[in-house]
């Protein structure tokens, strides 16, 4: 269409050239056959110039037919630019459509195994509750019944203290007044037996001077009677001596021994001292035990509330993402990306949930054998 148009105006322009000489000749009738040359060259002019009109016009017809051929090619090339992306965005969806249906059945089986792992979730958690609270009853049934027998044995060792308070004051009593007796035993054996030396000594002086006296007096009579009866005294004098000597040793003795006795006594006034200072070592000790079992006990019921807080809280977290993932269900188009984040959170909760769990038992199995070692 375009070289037809073209080819037309030039025709129009021609044929509008040849007119224009026309009117001229029309105008000029008079001059038309004297000066013949002068419009012989006007034409050959014209038409040179039309020529080159005509070759120019030519050159742009060329130029716009390429243009329309380029226009076209360019056209059918945007055409199976066109047809090529349809057939691959249809190959898209195409492609999108099986991989949602593959995330739909995925997220299916996510949702089918995400709901079988929280019922068994449930079910160990409850089961393990049910136990960590059996044992913790165990453990607060114990604790109390070991308390009533500490303090029981408190009682019973306080008695036993005073007790012992009041045997070591009579012993220390008894003592005194043993050392006393003893004291008063010795004097009086030390002055009888210097008593007792005394008189043997006068009574040897007299009987000296008697056995001298009549010695003198019968010596001319009965010297060989006299001799025996002296000899015979002097027997029964010695024999006194060694009785007397028998009679001091034993006293003697008697007086080690009771100082043996004396000291036996004040080794047993240190060892219960010494008892006495340990039972009240122990006694504070068991205190402070039963003390820190207290503590504890107090402690493990207050972390025993925090975990039952934290249970609800988990229980109520655990609601609301059964919430979102029934609101998820109903929605097969949620990005993997947020369906592995929800997974994420729900698996770390859980697992902290347990490690609370395991937390709980192991400072319970801490608290058995802390008790267990205060009873041994």
């Amino acid at each position: 269409t375009m070289p037809r148009k073209t080819e037309r105006k030039n025709s129009d322009k021609r044929d509008g050239n040849k007119k224009t000489p026309k009117k001229e000749n029309s105008e000029f009738p008079a001059e038309k056959s004297g000066s013949g040359d002068k419009e012989k060259d006007l034409y050959l002019t014209q038409i040179a110039y039309l020529t080159d009109e005509l070759e120019r016009y030519q050159l742009q017809c060329d130029d716009l037919v390429r243009q329309r051929k380029d226009l076209l090619t360019q056209r059918s090339t945007l055409e199976q630019e066109n047809k090529d992306t349809i057939a691959y965005l249809k190959r898209s969806l195409l492609e999108k459509e099986d991989e949602v249906g593959e995330l739909s059945q995925r997220l299916q089986n996510q949702l089918q195994a995400s709901d079988q792992e929280r019922d068994a979730l449930q079910l160990r958690h409850s089961r393990e509750r049910q136990e960590l609270q059996n044992r913790i009853d165990e453990l607060i049934k114990e604790n109390t019944a070991l308390g009533k027998k500490r303090f029981a044995s408190l009682e019973a060792f306080q008695g036993q203290k005073e007790e012992m308070m009041s045997s070591l004051e009579s012993l220390e009593k008894q003592l005194a007044s043993q050392k006393e007796e003893h004291k008063d035993d010795i004097h009086s054996l030390e002055m009888k037996a210097l008593l007792e030396k005394r008189r043997l000594e006068r009574e040897m002086a007299s009987h000296a001077a008697a056995m001298a006296a009549e010695v003198r007096l019968l010596v001319d009579q009965k010297v060989p009677e006299t001799t025996r009866l002296a000899l015979q005294e002097n027997t029964e004098v010695k024999a006194r001596v060694g009785q007397l000597s028998e009679q001091v040793q034993s006293l003697m003795e008697e007086n080690a021994a009771l100082r043996g006795c004396k000291s036996q006594l004040s080794m047993d006034v240190e060892n219960l001292e010494e008892m006495l200072r340990e039972t009240s070592r122990t006694s504070c000790v068991r205190k402070k035990v039963v003390e820190q079992l207290t503590e504890k006990c107090q402690q493990l019921q207050a972390e025993q509330k925090d975990c039952r807080q934290r249970l609800e809280q988990l229980q109520t977290e655990h609601a609301g993402a059964l919430g979102k993932m029934q609101a998820l269900r109903s929605k097969f188009t949620l990005p993997s990306v947020q369906m592995s984040h929800v997974s994420l959170r729900f698996t770390f909760t859980l697992t902290k949930a347990k490690q609370q769990v395991q937390l709980l038992h192991i400072r319970a199995l801490i608290l058995i054998c802390g008790t267990f070692i205060c009873k041994q």
